[in-house]
């Protein structure tokens, strides 16, 4: 269960110190001054702000949901997921796997285009789980049922050098599964005090049966492209207890990369539709260091010009990498940082999302890798879209 936290404002002046060192008539003063803030008491939430201001954060916080969900329709993105139960021991004895790229039409369909789907020794796979992993699990909120939901505010948290508000949500109704296969979302959300957008979710998919359960999953969000948070990994450890008494130890890591602008004007297959997996093997990517920069693709695989080719490490590739600087009075540390870059025709980069590293030092990769430029890739003559790693060492 999420944790709940509350912050309470007590106010106990000592009147026998008042009465010593201020006399009666300040005594009477502070008594007022009391009772006055215990009549502001009435109208805070459990953090401290007032109603109106909590449902001032709520409205700009849900209203941006939407507007992140609207643009979201525009971009294509990459999910790798794995699912996997766990023994006695904590060895894994079952996986599901699935790499896919998604993209959104102008109403907000999602469709699917997998690349990779080994044969999942997971039996225990629902539907409603692969559903989840693009749906609640790293969206939350769809901006359609925010009315469903009821909001409260527990309080202030800082996560990574963020200010954070929290706020626990849960359906007003949940989903009658016999009825409806209607998802909602319920946990807690963290909101940026700055940007007034959602950055972290923690919570799980509801309606649960008897023989479907769900565990919490942890969700972090990334800026892309300087305005939207984006989610970008997503994480669950934990052991299902069934109605029956059976028992099921899952571990979730989901990672959301490759966020390119591209409007979907194609229909590829459903997410849900399993009748047509492709080839589970994935599209090779170039041959190592070819001469002139050309790259030339398997004879029996033809390549996706709609993705980005995958070209492993590309330091040595770039012809202009700037060196990352860290902000000013930042304290210098040591350590390596990745960074997965999307770079397009003309050798741009289009998209810069860490992969891993301190947190200290992600923001000056990001912004060195955004700069760097590259030797526009070709095959068969024509440039295309290719992505891979940019890693930055830095010395203490």
């Amino acid at each position: 269960m999420p944790l709940r936290s509350k912050i309470r404002i007590a106010i106990t002046p000592s009147y026998r110190s008042a009465r010593a060192l201020l006399g009666l008539g300040v005594l009477l003063m502070l008594t007022l001054s009391a009772q006055q803030i215990s009549a502001q008491q009435a109208t805070l939430s459990p953090g401290g702000l007032s109603e109106a201001e909590t449902s001032r954060i709520i409205k700009a916080f849900t209203s941006k949901e939407t507007e992140f969900r609207r643009a979201l329709n525009n971009f294509s993105f990459k999910r790798d997921a794995v699912l996997q139960s766990l023994g006695m021991g904590g060895q894994v004895d079952g996986e599901f796997h699935r790499i896919s790229y998604f993209t959104f039409d102008d109403k907000g369909n999602r469709y699917e285009k997998i690349v990779m789907a080994p044969m999942s020794t997971l039996p225990n796979v629902t539907q409603e789980d692969i559903d989840d992993l693009g749906g609640i699990n790293p969206f939350a909120l769809e901006p359609s049922k925010i009315d469903q939901y009821n909001f409260k505010y527990v309080g202030k948290e800082r996560i990574d050098e963020l200010n954070l508000y929290v706020f626990d949500v849960t359906p007003k109704v949940i989903p009658d599964p016999k009825r409806t296969k209607e998802r909602l979302f319920t946990g807690r959300v963290w909101v940026d005090d700055q940007d007034l957008q959602i950055v972290k979710t923690r919570g799980k998919g509801v309606p649960e049966t008897k023989v479907n359960k769900y565990p919490y999953v942890d969700t972090y969000r990334e800026e892309i492209g300087g305005r939207y948070w984006f989610p970008t990994y997503s994480y669950a450890d934990e052991e299902l207890i069934f109605d029956n008494g059976d028992s099921l130890h899952v571990r979730m890591r989901v990672k959301y990369s490759d966020f390119v602008p591209a409007h979907s004007t194609v229909t590829i297959r459903e997410a849900d539709d399993q009748s047509a997996q492709p080839n589970p093997r994935p599209t090779p990517g170039p041959t190592p260091d070819p001469p002139s920069n050309q790259t030339r693709p398997s004879p029996r695989q033809p390549i996706d010009r709609s993705q980005p080719v995958e070209s492993g490490v590309l330091n040595s590739k770039a012809i202009e990498l700037p060196d990352p600087k860290l902000a000013e009075g930042a304290t210098k540390v040591g350590g390596k940082v990745r960074v997965r870059v999307i770079v397009d025709e003309t050798g741009k980069v289009i998209s810069a999302e860490i992969e891993d590293g301190r947190i200290e030092l992600r923001r000056a990769a990001v912004e060195a890798a955004r700069k760097a430029r590259f030797a526009p890739t070709l095959i068969d003559g024509q440039p295309v879209k290719v992505t891979g790693i940019i890693t930055y060492l830095f010395v203490q």
